[in-house]
């Protein structure tokens, strides 16, 4: 399993078909991982092997083959792992947005709680970063997918997010993410105790399988200070709850870079999901073997589109949810000329 390189006939009629007409002239993607092999260990990341580094540029042009868009901003953050070399990783992030993103992109800090909080809050307080992403991977739990928000997101780096007024792009997980009644508890003490924190609930709060949106989400709804990001969600029920739930000014587009730029698509299975990618080994010998896949981006793209028409969402708000709302969770950091009031 490898990102793709070039589109296929079926990604060129599905973009031109679909997504024509859909997306606005300038959008935000709210979730990037800039890559670049030297911060891993060899072979981490099989899908980008044999690729250079991924800066902003690769970004914008991955996008761009399916996507009619002239501007496209970002915010950027390093591919989490146990071997990756994370102040070295983010340094390069830092290096390659301030010299490849737009004016208003921006970088957030990888994060671990076993680094030094005043090193962190340094960080923040320099302007290098306009906050955190943290991973579960960093958790010190034998079986990190089990671990709670705080073992991974201590209450240190929420009191520093706070001070600076940071935004922390968060990842929960353990089986049923949303709807997990310990995920609800600590995302609602910690949204309350810490209302300075822009908090980003990634992959619609990482509602793979919908009926964890639908389920899940109206425990958030009251909590001003948390969005979620739609990164390489492929089912067009859990945008629609996040869209019913939380509305269109609380949800942001995102891509998930490179992870977009995989064949493939999430479906919900049960109480779980599974990933869908293609087998071309499998054939003929396994006849049912996915066939005809597109890229996750496209796929995400095309769930959303399909849950924007059935609720009538009007051009405004899809300037909200790809470009608008960013800039809003983005304030603080980004020059008065960006700002939204509206």
């Amino acid at each position: 399993m490898r990102i793709e390189v070039s589109l296929n006939a079926n990604d060129r009629e599905l973009a031109q078909s679909r997504l024509q007409g859909f997306l606005p002239r300038e959008i935000y993607d709210i979730h990037v991982h800039p890559h670049h092999p030297d911060h891993f260990a060899p072979g981490t990341w099989q899908m980008l092997q044999g690729l250079t580094s991924q800066g902003c540029h690769e970004h914008r042009a991955a996008l761009q083959r399916y996507m009619s868009v002239p501007l496209i901003h970002g915010l950027y953050f390093g591919m989490p792992h146990k071997t990756a070399d994370r102040p070295a990783l983010n340094s390069w992030v830092a290096g390659v947005v301030a010299a490849q993103g737009t004016p208003i992109s921006r970088a957030l800090m990888l994060a671990s709680p076993s680094d030094n909080p005043e090193v962190v809050a340094q960080e923040l307080r320099r302007g290098h970063f306009c906050g955190l992403k943290v991973y579960h991977c960093y958790s010190d739990q034998l079986d990190t997918m089990a671990a709670g928000i705080e073992a991974f997101t201590p209450e240190w780096m929420w009191e520093i997010l706070n001070e600076v007024k940071g935004v922390l792009m968060l990842h929960i997980v353990r089986p049923r993410a949303i709807a997990d009644p310990a995920n609800q508890s600590a995302l609602r003490r910690l949204c309350r105790a810490y209302p300075h924190v822009r908090v980003i609930l990634a992959h619609v709060a990482r509602s793979f399988n919908y009926r964890h949106a639908r389920e899940g989400l109206h425990a958030v709804a009251d909590l001003d200070n948390a969005v979620v990001d739609t990164s390489a969600v492929c089912e067009k029920e859990s945008m629609l709850a996040a869209l019913k739930i939380l509305g269109p000014k609380r949800v942001l587009w995102g891509s998930d870079y490179p992870v977009s730029e995989l064949r493939g698509r999430c479906v919900t299975t049960g109480d779980g999901f599974h990933w869908l990618h293609p087998a071309p080994q499998a054939a003929p010998s396994e006849p049912n073997a996915p066939k005809n896949l597109t890229l996750v981006g496209i796929e995400s793209l095309l769930s959303l589109r399909e849950a924007c028409e059935d609720l009538g969402l009007t051009q405004g708000d899809l300037h909200d949810i790809f470009l608008h709302n960013a800039q809003r969770t983005l304030a603080l950091y980004l020059p008065p000329a960006a700002e939204i009031r509206a």
